[in-house]
């Protein structure tokens, strides 16, 4: 009877806890920050966006059985929508991940067609109607300003953990490539941002930024890069979507 009955435990505890294997999981990068941004910050946007490419196929690409991305002139809601949609109904992909770098406020996002407001961006995905959708959205890693006010939409999109900036994110230089490791590796959401998801580490890269930002009376006055997590802050790069 006990052979038996470690069997079934390990049958259950499979089944409830869940399992993506790497070939079925995707992972899509949207980036525009270029032509929205500031003309004087451009060149720093462009750095930004290249940086974060190298990042995602060094670290990233050899966990996912694939890598999609929606770069420039070909980041728009549309090409947006279009990619998850067809993603969903694959047979072969059984978990979503997005990383989203944009401009962001604290009620819109700016993609290349225009700045949507949030709730317009829950209207888009809700007349969608896909429940092959909303069950295998995974992951939402927001790296636009004033993330953390996009949460709530994201979750209500169907993605299973949402995290973003409380103000202006600007750690994102010293904050990728340690998430991406830690992510990759097999650590939980929220403790993947753990190294510098602190006080000292926040300080380290706010602080001198703030600083500029007041003596320039610009935006970045309002830089706070403090990340806030919603939803399933256990996933894993492993875990079943929900």
């Amino acid at each position: 009877m006990k052979p038996l009955f470690l069997f079934w435990l390990l049958i259950f505890s499979t089944q409830s806890h869940g399992y993506v294997a790497r070939e079925e999981r995707v992972l899509l990068v949207v980036s525009e920050l270029d032509s929205t941004g500031a003309p004087e910050m451009r060149d720093l946007y462009r750095i930004t966006e290249e940086l974060t490419l190298s990042a995602v196929n060094i670290f990233l690409k050899p966990y996912y059985g694939e890598v999609q991305y929606l770069l420039g002139h070909e980041a728009t809601i549309p090409n947006f929508k279009k990619a998850l949609l067809e993603m969903s109904h694959r047979e072969d992909i059984m978990a979503i991940d997005v990383i989203l770098s944009l401009h962001g406020s604290e009620k819109k996002l700016t993609f290349f067609d225009k700045k949507w407001k949030l709730p317009s961006l829950e209207h888009e995905f809700i007349k969608l109607n896909s429940t092959s959708l909303r069950k295998k959205l995974r992951m939402m890693y927001n790296l636009s300003c004033y993330g953390s006010y996009h949460n709530a939409s994201f979750i209500k999109m169907g993605f299973d953990a949402s995290v973003g900036s409380v103000a202006v994110n600007a750690n994102s230089e010293i904050e990728f490539i340690p998430f991406l490791n830690a992510w990759r590796e097999g650590h939980g959401f929220q403790k993947s941002f753990d190294l510098t998801n602190n006080d000292f580490a926040l300080n380290l890269s706010d602080a001198p930024i703030k600083v500029y930002g007041e003596w320039k009376k610009s935006s970045l006055s309002k830089t706070n890069s403090k990340k806030i997590f919603v939803g399933n802050t256990e996933l894993r790069i492993a875990s079943d979507a929900k």
